[in-house]
């Protein structure tokens, strides 16, 4: 039987992570040590391999399906003792972890409403993956931090005399925008 499947395994993961992933692939049965240019299962009717895509490692190829439950479920819990999150399918609810922190310019916001904030390159944000919200007008660049164990956004506003002048009213209005939508930030200045 066919399998197509991504999990939620993001391709900027550092170098640690991935050490981690191959780790767990080659100790997954019906691994083919023989092959070296790409993650890769063989056995009578197998023939699995693994790649990085920009939605999630996808898994893609033939195990018969009885094989398939018992591989992709210990393949799961593999993945996940060695990544310390839960691994599964986007499609299913599992959340991406970033391994990088998005860094945006205040000046690139496109637009803000209750459930996200999208900017000028249509990347969007949904406040909902963000655990705790975090502002500091002194910091050199000034900055807004929203984060989770997921996600992290950092939105700088530039580095000229913040306390005076147009940096110092987008920042405030940055905040009373956030608050007005019910985001409250801890002030760390």
């Amino acid at each position: 039987m066919n399998h197509d499947i991504c999990l939620n395994i993001h391709y900027s993961a550092p170098k640690d992570v991935w050490d981690r992933i191959g780790t767990v692939y080659e100790s997954m049965p019906y691994w083919d040590s023989e092959e070296k240019s790409f993650p890769h299962w063989v056995g009578d009717n197998i023939n699995l391999t693994a790649s990085v895509e920009a939605g999630g490692i996808q898994i893609s190829g033939d195990m018969p399906e009885k094989i398939w439950n018992e591989w992709y479920k210990l393949l799961k819990e593999k993945l996940t003792d060695a990544l310390g999150y839960e691994i599964g399918e986007p499609e299913d609810g599992y959340r991406f972890k970033y391994w990088k922190p998005f860094e945006k310019k205040y000046s690139d916001i496109k637009s803000i409403d209750r459930q996200k904030i999208i900017f000028n390159d249509w990347s969007a944000f949904f406040w909902e993956y963000f655990d705790s919200h975090e502002r500091n007008i002194t910091a050199k660049p000034p900055y807004f931090h929203f984060f989770s164990e997921f996600i992290e956004l950092f939105v700088y506003f530039d580095e000229g005399k913040i306390l005076s002048g147009k940096n110092k009213k987008d920042f405030l209005d940055f905040q009373l925008k956030l608050s007005g939508i019910g985001i409250n930030t801890l002030d760390l200045s």
